[in-house]
């Protein structure tokens, strides 16, 4: 059975918008920015270029160029997640007993079983991406695993004096370390979108800590956010991923610790080109391809995507807020 017809460039965006959304937190947030990039690398120096004001200049003069914030003219090699699934011989000829509807169907279910994968390995790699480093397992030829790393240069970080679980601090005083970390945010980045976010252990230190409060108006505790005083918002991001070298999850946001990311700083999710012949070289999100097998005979559906989060890292500020 010929399995072609499933697995055009048209088909594949016909399946995909079929399937349900996929959720994924850190990207969902801060990489809504998405590009296709249509090289199969990124240069150091396309990244980060000044996000915020630039002198205006004098009438008929030369125009200000964007300088990159750093020298580098290396190449980011964007390596792709390939997953597989197989469909054996027997697995065909029992497809070819469906209807034309039953058959789009199974290869509907195929092609999510692929792409679910792809967009959580995304979701991994954003996650990384907020330490200004990404540090990823990275299989070799003959089963080795390497490490991928790309870094982007390392996150400011701020001193909080008095830790938000401390008896004696009081929400003025959590209030004033958040415009702490906003006045150092301010020194590399616009911060006219920030989020604050924090995980479950930093969330239920501020709840414990509302909860003793005799007036609410103070505070107040949403589904998945704590408002502070009408002027701070802190959002509770308990995404994480599995760490494939100890099997452990990784949270991404560490504990006793809260994150202010700037969203207006230029947060970007780029999917560069695809090594796929079938695919025209060209970046998509995603892309499957069937590939018959002699031995044992069936075919091998094979998916691949090439994400790559860019986070602007002067657009992030970590501050420990726990004892």
């Amino acid at each position: 059975m010929d399995l072609k017809k499933f697995f055009t460039r048209e088909a594949i965006v016909d399946t995909l918008q079929r399937l349900p959304e996929l959720k994924t937190p850190v990207m969902d947030l801060l990489y809504t920015d998405r590009r296709n990039h249509p090289f199969p690398v990124v240069g150091y120096r396309d990244l980060n270029l000044p996000a915020g004001n630039i002198p205006v200049v004098r009438r008929g003069s030369q125009s200000y160029p964007l300088t990159p914030t750093d020298g580098k003219i290396s190449m980011i090699e964007v390596q792709p997640v390939n997953p597989s699934v197989y469909l054996s011989a027997a697995d065909l000829n029992n497809l070819k007993l469906l209807d034309p509807q039953g058959q789009q169907a199974y290869i509907d279910n195929q092609i999510d079983n692929l792409r679910r994968p792809c967009r959580a390995t995304a979701e991994a790699l954003s996650a990384q991406s907020l330490t200004g480093k990404i540090a990823y397992p990275l299989r070799a030829d003959g089963g080795a695993y390497l490490t991928y790393e790309v870094d982007f240069g390392t996150p400011a970080s701020v001193t909080i004096s008095k830790k938000w679980d401390d008896a004696n601090t009081k929400v003025a005083d959590i209030v004033k370390s958040l415009g702490q970390i906003i006045d150092t945010l301010k020194k590399t980045a616009p911060a006219m979108d920030v989020q604050f976010l924090c995980g479950f252990d930093v969330y239920a230190a501020l709840v414990d800590k509302i909860g003793a409060l005799p007036n609410s108006a103070i505070a107040q505790v949403g589904a998945d956010y704590i408002s502070l005083g009408g002027v701070a918002k802190i959002q509770l991001l308990s995404a994480n991923y599995i760490d494939l070298t100890t099997n452990e999850a990784v949270s991404a946001i560490p504990a006793k610790t809260i994150l202010a990311v700037d969203r207006s700083s230029g947060f970007k999710l780029l999917y560069a080109a695809l090594d796929q012949m079938d695919a025209g070289l060209v970046a998509l999100p995603f892309y499957a391809q069937p590939v018959t097998t002699q031995d044992p005979s069936g075919v091998k559906i094979i998916g691949e995507s090439k994400p790559l989060p860019v986070p602007n890292v002067k657009g992030i500020v970590k501050a420990v807020v726990l004892t």
